[in-house]
């Protein structure tokens, strides 16, 4: 039985996926993507969240001995960190008053971006979820 975490996660990325077709298909166009793109962000928000300092800690104290998998834990925290940087940097520049300056560099920046998302997700799907499924189930 898969962890709830885990669970949750997976939707997460189901909802991710699917803000991010819906995007996409509009992303040659700044105008049409701004509305979706504020959805993305908040999406985004509250996907990072839940991946917050206390499960870093129960799966740093759950792999203390198991070097590569502490290892392992401490990358991916340090890969949430950037990504969350890199999220903070391209909405600023892409949202506010500013924005419509940079419509032009918009669809690029947002391939880069997406890559970025997507990276991400990949990782989680690899290394993140197969050690969340080894913690014990909190009743």
């Amino acid at each position: 039985m898969s962890h709830p975490l885990v669970k949750s996660l997976r939707l997460g990325h189901n909802s991710l996926l699917h803000t991010i077709e819906q995007l996409q298909q509009v992303a040659r166009s700044y105008n049409q993507a701004k509305p979706i793109l504020r959805g993305l962000h908040e999406q985004l928000l509250n996907y990072f969240a839940r991946q917050d300092q206390k499960i870093l800690d129960q799966l740093y104290s759950f792999y203390i001995d198991d070097r590569s998998s502490y290892k392992l834990v401490e990358f991916l925290e340090h890969d949430l960190k950037d990504i969350k940087i890199k999220l903070l940097i391209f909405y600023d520049k892409h949202t506010g008053e500013v924005a419509d300056m940079n419509a032009r560099s918009f669809p690029l920046d947002f391939q880069k971006f997406l890559q970025e998302i997507i990276n991400r997700m990949n990782v989680e799907e690899e290394y993140l979820f197969p050690l969340l499924e080894k913690l014990p189930k909190e009743n």
